[in-house]
């Protein structure tokens, strides 16, 4: 396998040219395509940087024989051989290499199940000769990758397969007996969320313990297997990825306990921490190392990979991914967050190998809603539907209809709220007066002193609802810890200043409106249209909560044991949990089978940041989690791992090939199609109906056929050709459709696909003689 910044035998002399001049390490030809400069791990006292070494001899994947999506069974005799091979192999390269460098390196990471490859520390010098070794496929010096962080679980829908209202036969599951494999910063083993629970069966009768192995990946033994000193999560992201995951259902009673009862999604399921983040950052050679060792360990059903990376999945940490997704575990993979190197989400998101369950960041309704004026009168549009974020430390707000709000106009705007002779505000300062707000809430603008203390302030003088207007264009993640007990939210600039000149001109009647919703898109998510050569696939696959979720963290980190983060970190493992829940109650189903279901089922109906606009494919892909709905998908798609190879197109390959439910040609002119294969997977008779349903009125969707039926047998696929057929000038941007199957006797749910073109279309005889535009949709479910 071929990845950028590596260096290749035959490049082996340009290299050491390249290195002697000072210009580092030669990179093969860019084919990813675009993200943030790699930032590589820093040099030792002696120079040396460390290296990844591929050898030419294959991995266990590579020798021992296997079923598709089969697990990779290291203790077979088959297995136990290919393995001491492969141990004897490294022994005789290593020696090579000392012989090369005359010296002896210390390989910290032996690499056994994907590839044959270790990891060791040397100079560029160095570096270049063992590049030239015979046996040495490729050497990369080590890339750092960062990590990408109550309500979640039931808010996508997790209770339902809890109880079983969610799965065909009604007999539910809380994950038990599956295991949840995840590469982060390790765990907090002694924390509740990873204690056996009785109720779960952890521990007991020959079942394995909650949190069955947690290992430091930062060096290996010869096997491949992580073997370093230091498991114990110390940063707290590893510890909220799995607690959301999979960690157990805690009340208030548990020590330490949360401030209200959470769970992870699938709260009976088993963890394997492998530990590849020893802070903040996550280095390549750890990394590789946590996925060698799961899959040494050979029984995870689900991995998750809240760290960076991904944005050329044919040669990049996705690709290590695929061999996973082979053995039988589905990856999810978070699409990543805004910061200092990425500030643009658009066109920027992660994790873009299409066997990647890939994740977006949204809001659940316990932390974002909407605020409107409500009157006197007709307020003005620009004081309706602002977004709200709830703050840290305040409780969820019940929905408030034509509420009394004040403002109070007699203080600095910058200092309102603050205590007067605090904070720099002057001791002459007017604070509020006493039960001004009374019965009413208290708009705030931000500045001068911390948010609590505003609240603590308007709190004193009655108010019963607190919200604070940003500076910014939108909502601040308010800490609010230590706060009262009075719901307090945020809202954007330009809103909060329409909303204060209304309260001001009508100070004594002006009433709000307040509505708890989730299903807004956060502002921080990566998110697509994916660039070029990967012009032609949807990503992210799929949305789910990521703003403020409440899970464990060592106590080292929090006293209370407990935090709120935000990020796609945070979304990711409730994806992984979902899948978990749908593996265990439709085991049969492969790993691209539950990612289909995951997206197919998924909910439609959330909002760009600004909680108004329906966000689109290029947002969240497919929609938010939907565990009511997964389960009961009554057709899946499943997808091979040679395919997958074959579509890489820096190789020539097509994505649009690609057995996916994402459906995406941005040259489509005048027309485009894409063929698929469903599977059946409901055991009596059922006939589908197929919708083409175009959102721009620009162009048509017609599926071929649109009517079909099963026997009742699992076997039974069909095939069907979804075609778009553009009659205007779609070029400035993608124009987005679906196509919606519908089962007549509504034994499934209703199951989509994501249609995205962009192209020129041809009007036609038809048009020109005056058809009216504005009917086209009329025509999109028909055949021209």
């Amino acid at each position: 396998m071929r990845r950028p910044d590596h260096l290749t035998a035959p490049l082996a002399c340009l290299a050491l040219a390249a290195l002697l001049l000072g210009l580092g390490a030669v990179t093969a030809p860019a084919r990813a395509q675009d993200g943030p400069a790699p930032v590589y791990s820093e040099a030792d006292a002696a120079g040396r940087f460390v290296y990844l070494v591929e050898f030419a001899e294959p991995g266990l994947l590579g020798r021992v024989s296997r079923a598709p999506n089969a697990r990779l069974d290291v203790e077979s005799g088959e297995g136990r051989a290919a393995l001491a091979q492969i141990v004897a192999e490294q022994a005789e390269h290593v020696r090579a290499i000392h012989g090369a460098i005359a010296r002896l390196a210390e390989v910290t990471h032996h690499y056994t199940a994907t590839h044959s490859g270790i990891a060791l520390r040397l100079t560029p010098d160095e570096a270049a000769k063992v590049a030239a070794l015979p046996g040495v496929a490729a050497i990369e010096r080590e890339v750092v990758y960062e990590l990408d962080t109550y309500r979640g679980p039931t808010f996508i829908g997790a209770d339902a397969i809890w109880t079983g209202s969610g799965v065909p036969g009604g007999v539910g599951s809380r994950g038990e007996g599956m295991i949840i494999g995840m590469l982060d910063s390790g765990v907090a083993p002694t924390h509740p969320s990873f204690a056996n629970d009785p109720a779960c069966g952890h521990g007991i009768g020959g079942n394995p313990n909650k949190l069955i192995s947690y290992l430091d990946c930062s060096r290996t033994d010869a096997s491949g297997m992580c073997n370093g000193t230091n498991p114990v999560d110390t940063d707290g992201h590893g510890s909220h990825t799995a607690s959301t995951a999979g960690g157990n259902a805690l009340t208030t009673a548990a020590n330490p306990p949360p401030a209200l009862p959470i769970s992870g999604v699938a709260p009976c399921a088993h963890i394997r921490a492998y530990k590849v983040c020893p802070g903040t950052s996550c280095p390549y050679a750890d990394i590789q190392a946590g996925m060698t060792s799961l899959l040494l360990h050979g029984d995870s059903d689900v991995m998750n990979f809240s760290i960076s990376g991904g944005t050329s999945p044919w040669t990049d940490n996705d690709r290590r991914k695929l061999d996973i997704v082979d053995s039988g575990v589905v990856v999810a993979a978070s699409a990543g967050n805004t910061g200092t190197s990425i500030p643009n989400p658009i066109g920027n998101v992660g994790h873009r190998g299409p066997w990647v369950l890939t994740v977006a960041a949204s809001t659940h309704d316990g932390i974002s809603g909407l605020v409107s004026a409500a009157g006197p009168g007709t307020p003005p549009a620009g004081t309706q539907n602002i977004v709200a974020a709830r703050g840290s430390g305040s409780p969820v707000s019940p929905t408030l209809l034509g509420h009394p709000i004040r403002h109070f106009t007699g203080q600095n705007p910058t200092q309102e709220g603050c205590t007067p002779g605090e904070d720099g505000v002057p001791a002459s300062a007017n604070p509020f007066p006493a039960g001004f707000f009374n019965g009413a809430a208290a708009l705030i603008h931000r500045g001068s002193c911390p948010f609590t203390k505003k609240i603590t302030n308007a709190f004193a003088a009655g108010a019963d609802f607190v919200l604070i207007r940003n500076n910014q264009t939108t909502p601040i993640r308010m800490n609010t810890v230590d706060q009262p007990a009075v719901p307090a939210y945020s809202i954007e600039q330009a809103g909060g200043d329409a909303l204060v000149a209304f309260v001001d001109a009508n100070p004594a009647t002006a009433t709000f409106d307040f509505v708890l919703q989730g299903d807004i898109l956060t502002d921080f998510s990566l998110r697509g249209p994916t660039p070029a050569p990967l012009a032609n696939l949807t990503k992210p696959d799929i949305t789910g909560p990521g703003e403020s979720i409440y899970a464990a963290v060592p106590t080292s980190v929090d006293p209370t044991g407990y935090a709120s983060i935000s990020g796609t970190s945070m979304s990711s493992p409730h994806a992984a949990g979902a899948a978990t829940l749908v593996r265990a109650v439709q085991p049969s189903w492969t790993p691209i089978e539950v990612k289909s279901a995951l997206m197919m089922t998924a909910f439609t109906g959330g909002t760009k940041e600004n909680g108004t606009t329906p966000w689109d494919a290029d947002d969240v892909g497919h929609g938010r989690l939907d565990l009511t709905r997964a389960a009961r998908a009554g057709m899946v798609m499943n997808e091979t791992t040679a395919n997958f190879i074959t579509a890489n197109p820096g190789s020539s390959g097509d994505v649009r090939t690609l057995n996916l439910p994402s459906l995406r040609d941005v040259s489509c002119s005048p027309t485009c199609q894409w063929t698929r294969t469903v599977r059946n997977t409901l055991t009596t008779p059922s006939t589908w109906t197929a919708t083409g349903i175009a959102g721009n009125p620009g162009f048509g969707i017609t599926v071929s056929p649109d009517t079909f039926s099963f026997t009742g047998d699992p076997n039974e696929t069909q095939t069907v050709t979804v075609r778009a057929n553009v009659w205007t000038n779609l070029t400035a941007a993608v124009a987005f459709g679906e196509v919606v199957f519908s089962e007549a006797a509504s034994q499934s749910p209703d199951l989509r696909f994501t249609v995205a073109v962009r192209g020129t279309g041809t009007v036609g005889p038809l048009f020109s003689n005056g058809f009216e535009a504005g009917n086209l949709n009329a025509w999109s479910g028909h055949t021209p």
